[in-house]
Order: structure tokens, then C-alpha cells, then sequence
């Protein structure tokens, strides 16, 4: 008789970098024979990468881990990432949850698993480990989507007032460069065309993060190469200009701003204060004409006046970022910020955040229309293809949607566009030859 197959769902919560380790913990349980489902089907095991950069992100991880009990009370749930390496009582105290572990033992969790299946659970098994100096090895084989992301970084050695990751993921630790170059080298063979550069905070990266560069820049069928959030402090002339030589780069660059006001800034002990990081920016535009700029930006920190608020506002009217991240405030216990005086409203928080992002929809709206008005063309790597439409992204991160009677899912074309929703421009195919 055939022993029956195991199968196991994968929820993620949070950052790439989680993206990235769920994928290589998928790639091991297949390896092991594990056959890799959705996470609403009912499965076998069940494991819940968490995130607890904010309370809600907390509620996400403990809720889902429920979600999964409930769709099969006898499956083996497995729990690891931030939340689980910071408060791994929380999930302990859940009924049914087989194995806990912290970040630094999230690489050998598949293996855990499958040594701990077949055995009688009465409780949770809590595995947290300390940080070690050096950066497990963490690599992936395959890509489930049409970019791929590397972590070349794990943990963050700044402290600001507000972040509760330092503990979570502990201090910065990189991967060296030869592993990258093959991690990316194998996925490109397999018909991976674009890499994103991701960790908790590359900017830390502690070799030489242009060489890094300079030698990806130069695999053969690679095209494009994205970078995670780039911290303002990081982004200086000499760095930007080295990165004008990436001739794979694409014009696309994430920002972690967090606050545009210089008051607020030094509260959440950043490294550069508004003016600097504007100055920084603006330069970034100039070498870069062509590029759409993101960022993340919390509102509601203790202390945030009203005034502060506009500053941030007069801030992304400035810049004009095609797409923020924004954050209401959330107390973290164990950080600075938690127990500052003057703690904002989550009323006033939520009004600040719903103001800054209708400002963010009209600044959106009128660079998706500046675009199609310009007359420019775009090259597109396309990512999904249903019922008769393409969808996929230009290398400056707009994202296109077009009628075909072709399935191009993988393959970079050139479109025209035509029209925008405020969010995705339609455009129509004007040659299907891929870059490859």
C-alpha cells in the first residue's frame, strides 16, 4: 500500500524577507517529499511565518494560526518569525500548536517538522534560539513568480525609538557575495529574468554593496535587478552616482522616510533630519529622470502636532512618490516610543493616515496621467495572464494591464499606454518580442 503523501500550507505575514524564507521552507518540505498546497485547503501541516511590526500584524499571525486549527484540529502547526522569536507564549498558550520557532532556527524548522510528525504532542515545543554572529544559510532554487527575491541581509543594528525588529531579528549579519551571484546565477538558468535585493536593512549590507552589484549586473539573461528600502542616510552623491553604472538597475527605488517633519525625525531617532533626506532624494531623481520613488511613513508618533503632520505632507508633495506604505503609530512594548508622553489618538491617527493617503491617490493619479500624456512607450515584464489580459510591471513599477490573445506571462513586450484607473494604466501591446 502506498504511504499517503503529506501535505503542508505556508501563510506569510509581514516583510520580503519572510516572503523569501516561507520559500525556502517550501522548497525544503518538497524536498522531503511534502506536497506544498494553498493555505485554505486542509492540510497536514500548517506552518505561519509571523510579523509583529505592529499590533495588527500580531493579530493577523494568532488569528491564522487558529484559522488553520480550525480547518484541521489534527493537523501539526508549526509557528515561526518575529512574533515567534519576541513572544513565543503567545502561541504556546494555543491549543494544538506543535512547534514554536524564533528567526534564527526558521532555516531548519522543515526538518523539525518532519522529525516531530509522527510523535505524541501534548504541548507546544518552543525552539528560540539565541542570535548567532554569522547569517544562516538561507538559499532558494525556484521562484513561484516572475521576480524572485534574494536576502543578501538579516537584522537591523539601528535603534529607533519606535522599531521592535532589532529583537526580533537581532543584529545585521549579510550573506557573502559569491552565495548571492549563485543563488541568482541558478534562478536566472531556471528562467528567472528580475532579482530584488532584500533584507531588513540592505543599506547595512557589510561588504561592498556596489561590487555586489557591478557583478550581478553582469549575469547573463538577468534583466532587471530591484533593491529593497533603502534608507535616506544611505543614499549618498557618491552612492547614487555609483548606482547610475548598474546599467540592469531599475529606476525604481524604495525609501524608508518614515516622517517628513525634522522634529519628528529626531524623536524616532532616525539618522538625517527632512531637509537632509529631501536633498537626498531630489538628487536621487535627478540621476535617475525616469524613476518612480516609494516609501514607508508612519503617522500618529508621540508628539506628532499638527504642524509636524503638514511637514510630511509638504514633504510627499514635494518628492511625489508614486506609491507610500502608510503606517498609523503602533506601540510596541519593549521600545522608546511606547511609553513617550503626548501619545496620538487612534482616532487622530486614523484621520491623518486617511488625509495622507488621499493626497498620495492625487498624486498617483496625476503621475500615472503624466505618463500616458508624454507619449512615452514602456517596456513591461509580465506576470499573470487571465481571461485574456496581461498584467505585469514597467521597470520604474507602474503597472500595466493589456488585452492579448497571447499568454506572455514571463516575457518583457513594449506597450503603449492608453488609459488609467488611478492605479494600473491600460495600454495595448505594441511588440511581444521578449528581452531574452
Amino acid at each position: 500500500m502506498n504511504k499517503k503523501q503529506l501535505t503542508a500550507a505556508i501563510f506569510t505575514l509581514g516583510c520580503k524577507v519572510n516572503l523569501y524564507e516561507s520559500e525556502a521552507i517550501a522548497e525544503s518540505l518538497s524536498s522531503m517529499g511534502v506536497e506544498i498546497k494553498p493555505f485554505e485547503d486542509i492540510c497536514d501541516i500548517y506552518v505561519i511565518n509571523s510579523c509583529t511590526v505592529t499590533a495588527d500584524s500580531d493579530r493577523k499571525a494568532l488569528k491564522n494560526v487558529r484559522r488553520a486549527l480550525r480547518r484541521n484540529p489534527d493537523a501539526f502547526v508549526a509557528v515561526t518569525g518575529c512574533l515567534a522569536q519576541r513572544e513565543p507564549e503567545k502561541f504556546a498558550e494555543i491549543p494544538g500548536v506543535a512547534l514554536i520557532t524564533g528567526n534564527e532556527d526558521k532555516i531548519s524548522i522543515a526538518k523539525q517538522i518532519m522529525d516531530m510528525y509522527s510523535c505524541e504532542r501534548t504541548h507546544a515545543e518552543i525552539r528560540v534560539l539565541p542570535f548567532s554572529d554569522t547569517l544562516q544559510e538561507c538559499f532558494i532554487n525556484t521562484f513561484k513568480r516572475t521576480r524572485a527575491y534574494i536576502k543578501i541581509e538579516d537584522g537591523c543594528s539601528s535603534r529607533c525609538a519606535y522599531c521592535i525588529i532589532p529583537k526580533a531579528r537581532g543584529p545585521v549579519r549579510s550573506k557573502p557575495r559569491q552565495d548571492i551571484l549563485k543563488e541568482i546565477s541558478l534562478l536566472v538558468a531556471g528562467g528567472c529574468k528580475e532579482v530584488v535585493l532584500t533584507g531588513i536593512e540592505i543599506s547595512s549590507y557589510q561588504f561592498d554593496f556596489i561590487k555586489l552589484l557591478q557583478e550581478i549586473d553582469k549575469i547573463d539573461g538577468l534583466e532587471r535587478i530591484r533593491l529593497g528600502s533603502l534608507d535616506p542616510f544611505f543614499l549618498s552623491k557618491e552612492l547614487v552616482d555609483s548606482l547610475a553604472g548598474i546599467k540592469k538597475l531599475c529606476p525604481h527605488f524604495h525609501i524608508s522616510l518614515q516622517n517628513g517633519s525634522s522634529k519628528i525625525l529626531a524623536a524616532m531617532r532616525r539618522k538625517y533630519n527632512a531637509q537632509r533626506a529631501l536633498e537626498r532624494i531630489l538628487y536621487l531623481k535627478s540621476v535617475f529622470p525616469n524613476c518612480n520613488l516609494f516609501a514607508d511613513v508612519i503617522v500618529g508618533f508621540p508628539g506628532e502636532t499638527d504642524e509636524d503632520f503638514n511637514d510630511t505632507i509638504n514633504f510627499i508633495q514635494s518628492v511625489r512618490f508614486l506609491h507610500l506604505h502608510i503606517f498609523p503609530y503602533s506601540q510596541r512594548e519593549g521600545t522608546e516610543a511606547a511609553v513617550m508622553e503626548n501619545q496620538i489618538s487612534p482616532e487622530k491617527k486614523k484621520e491623518r493616515a486617511a488625509l495622507l493617503a488621499k493626497i498620495q491617490s492625487e498624486i498617483k493619479n496625476d503621475l500615472l496621467n503624466e505618463f500616458i500624456n508624454s507619449g512615452q512607450k514602456a517596456n513591461v515584464l509580465f506576470e499573470t495572464y487571465k481571461e485574456g489580459i496581461l498584467k505585469g510591471h514597467s521597470d520604474n513599477f507602474i503597472e500595466f494591464s493589456c488585452p492579448s490573445d497571447k499568454n506572455l506571462s514571463g516575457t518583457c513586450a513594449y506597450v503603449v499606454p492608453v488609459s488609467t484607473d488611478g492605479e494600473t494604466i491600460t495600454a495595448y501591446l505594441m511588440s511581444s518580442s521578449s528581452l531574452s
